[in-house]
């Protein structure tokens, strides 16, 4: 039995992808007026309105540029980015527009935006119809390779996250979600050294497991850790009913934030900490499809055992479902890899290609500042880089890498220098000078994030892990320069590769910079994911390369036979690697012999039993507690805003809940740290979270707010000062003391 293909919904006949369309329309409209009239529909619409957020404003405009000739991968991940476009870019105008023009003074909110949007898509579909009304070319999909084994086994994984979660947070029980991580582990071994999932599922497979491992982290607790303003930003948008996108604060610079999720709570009925533990993290999971795409794209790995495992390196690693990565950076790396899927494709219509790079690069622009800004580094760089390769490689293309220059160019300077009092120019250049003033006048060890990550040293497990790190950071070097070596002596002929080889050498500049005193300002973590996007298969060259350059030391043979044997070992060795690595970096190890325990998933327990001050402190960090928050929300509504706040934090506000749940700007929190002089604690509030009464525990940066060190508080200068503090706040977690 076949059907057709959902996932190249763009390629059915304009009467039934129409029906489609507006099957969604109606649907969500009549959810919203059933909502208005008392009926609660709990499931339903948090489905129906993802759907029609994130996929049909996407194939409607795939139609309109008349974008067939596409993968279902390419089709699918297209949708979705085209989509998100557009529900930020009626977000943004109906914001500006609509106060303006009078029609409302509170543009997001539901009605306004629900309309809108509706409108919009009947315009679309207008415009479908008189371009592509008489395409009709649909790809079909079999049952038998749904209802197969593969499918249904590899299928399991995602609810073994789900209900894992759910032993975990209610009945202290991580058995499901360590046997999850075995099987996914076992994954790997499987593709590495069998054929017994078909090359056809290994994209699937990938996002089987990116979601489960995302989601054995975000599901956790009944809250979410949220840094960087994504909470506050958003509950301003929802209780203004407009975004302000001028105020001085690099939050509120960025459309995503500002207005995307505050649609996504309008459209589905959900919590904002529901959409970041459920909506976001499918965001995250399609970066693996992507990544995968782009490589098959390139052809720069051919095998397709080589690319599973360049994007299973990449979801192996701790950061990529760590809740250090805040959503905006999520949305933007979706973004990114699609920039990177367009203008990798050669057979595509230039038009329509440059449309798309376009639509993505405003994309990145409005989803994180950091990102954007690295972006633009990346495209200078490669410029400089390819006319230097010019030099050696006749004739390369520059074409493509001018034309996205010049756009994102403008686009760049465009908004960050109007929007938000050009305040992201002004950290960029901020940061500059500290780097600068910093290398000159005051280098220390301490003030280089990446040098704290790779000189601290918890356990055997940290030495292995960074070792295994450190390892296939060597490999993507090694294979980068055989690549190199490659194009000059021209054993490969893609113009496209030049240009991702040059993207590559600028993300190993920044990750060797991450040694820099205070560049590292997004994290050591975070820099590595966005560089991995790119260098994953540099990863598996190089290594095939130390394996081919062994075996051909001990046997003196280069046949095409001989050497396809040579790959396969290596596939399979490699296998072995990341599959240990996995059970590193999610912390399964480190569980299993009650060492070094820091997932919040697997070890919570292990944490409290096993733990240091260090891991207790941060479990608590990204497990935000109920008392806290309720903490926050009564000292947000009572509080006296002539008098100070004063908490134990660190550089991501440590007890990560006053500015996401209390609306308290970050600056108005004030560190309350183990060394202060207490003459300053007068006429002030001291808030204490349950870290601080239960455990004793206390946080603050150190000089150079490149790690957090924790403490016991009734060895600070500041305890004695609590006893003789007024208590005006209790809820048997968490204390205001008034001084």
């Amino acid at each position: 039995m076949k059907f057709e293909n959902p996932f190249k919904l763009q390629n059915w006949k304009f009467k039934k992808f129409l029906i489609v369309i507006l099957f969604f329309q109606i649907s969500l409209l009549g959810l919203f007026a059933l909502n208005k009239l008392g009926v609660n529909t709990p499931i339903i619409r948090p489905l129906v309105g993802f759907i029609y957020l994130s996929f049909i404003p996407g194939y409607l405009l795939l139609r309109i540029l008349r974008l067939h000739n596409l993968s279902s991968i390419e089709s699918f991940l297209y949708a979705i980015g085209l989509s998100l476009f557009m529900d930020m870019f009626v977000g943004f105008l109906i914001n500006m527009l609509y106060p303006i023009l009078g029609i409302t003074d509170k543009p997001i909110s539901e009605i306004p935006i629900t309309l809108t949007m509706a409108g919009v898509i009947f315009l679309l579909c207008i415009v479908a119809y008189f371009r592509d009304k008489n395409y009709n070319n649909p790809d079909f999909i079999d049952l038998k390779d749904i209802l197969n084994p593969q499918v249904l086994f590899l299928s399991l994984i995602p609810f073994m996250a789900i209900f894992g979660t759910y032993l975990v947070n209610y009945y202290h029980n991580n058995i499901l979600l360590m046997i999850m991580i075995v099987v996914i582990a076992l994954v790997a071994l499987i593709v590495g050294f069998t054929n017994w999932i078909d090359k056809k599922y290994y994209p699937y497979a990938i996002w089987v497991m990116a979601i489960a491992l995302v989601w054995h982290i975000t599901l956790i607790g009944n809250n979410v850790h949220i840094a960087d303003g994504e909470r506050y930003v958003p509950i301003l948008t929802l209780s203004h009913g407009m975004a302000n996108l001028n105020i001085n604060n690099n939050y509120f610079s960025i459309v995503g934030n500002t207005i995307l999720t505050p649609m996504m709570v309008l459209f589905f009925g959900l919590s904002i900490t529901t959409i970041y533990k459920l909506v976001y993290p499918f965001i995250i999971s399609f970066i693996s499809l992507g990544i995968y795409s782009y490589i098959k794209i390139l052809k720069i790995l051919k095998i397709e055992k080589e690319i599973f495992f360049a994007v299973f390196l990449y979801i192996s690693k701790g950061s990529f479902f760590s809740v250090v990565i805040p959503r905006k950076q999520e949305l933007a790396m979706f973004f990114l890899v699609l920039i990177y899927m367009v203008l990798f494709k050669s057979k595509s219509n230039l038009t329509a290609k440059n449309i798309l790079l376009i639509i993505f690069m405003i994309s990145l622009l409005w989803s994180h500042y950091g990102t954007a800004s690295l972006f633009i580094g990346m495209i200078l760089s490669a410029l400089i880089i390819m006319h230097l390769l010019n030099i050696y490689i006749k004739n390369i293309n520059f074409k493509t890498i001018n034309f996205v220059v010049l756009c994102y160019i403008i686009l760049y300077g465009g908004w960050y220098i109007f929007i938000s009092n050009s305040s992201v120019i002004d950290s960029i250049v901020n940061i500059g000078n500290a780097v600068i003033n910093s290398i000159i006048y005051d280098f220390n060890i301490e003030s280089s994030r990446g040098g704290v990550v790779l000189t601290a040293v918890t356990s055997i497990f940290s030495i292995i892990s960074k070792a295994i790190g450190i390892s296939l950071l060597l490999f993507a070097i090694i294979g980068c320069l055989k690549s190199t070596i490659d194009i000059i002596l021209r054993k490969v002929n893609n113009k496209y590769l030049p240009i991702y080889l040059s993207f590559s050498l600028y993300w190993f500049v920044i990750l060797i910079s991450t040694l820099l005193p205070y560049f590292a300002v997004m994290g050591v973590d975070r820099l590595s994911l966005l560089a991995y996007i790119l260098l994953s298969p540099y990863t598996i060259i190089g290594f095939k390369t130390i394996i081919f350059e062994i075996y051909k030391r001990l046997r003196i043979n280069n046949t095409t036979t001989y050497n396809l044997i040579i790959t396969k070992k290596s596939i399979k060795i490699f296998s072995v690697i990341l599959s240990f690595y996995l059970l590193l970096s999610t912390g399964f190890i480190n569980e299993v012999f009650k060492c070094d325990v820091h997932s919040i998933s697997l070890s919570r327990d292990s944490i409290m039993n096993y733990g240091d001050m260090r891991d207790i402190g941060t479990l608590y960090l990204f497990s935000p507690q109920d008392c806290d928050i309720l903490m926050a929300k009564w000292i947000s509504k009572n509080r006296n805003n002539c008098l100070k706040i004063w908490i134990t934090k660190g550089n991501l506000d440590a007890t990560g809940v006053f500015q996401t749940f209390g609306l308290i700007p970050y600056n108005e929190l004030h560190p309350l740290t183990q060394n202060i002089n207490i003459s300053k604690l007068q006429s002030c509030y001291i808030c204490l979270v349950r870290l601080n009464i239960k455990e004793k525990i206390g946080v603050e940066n150190n000089k150079y707010a490149s790690k957090l060190i924790w403490y016991n508080i009734t060895n600070s200068k500041y305890y004695s000062q609590l006893k003789l503090c007024n208590k005006i706040y209790d809820n048997g977690g968490s204390q205001v003391l008034l001084s």
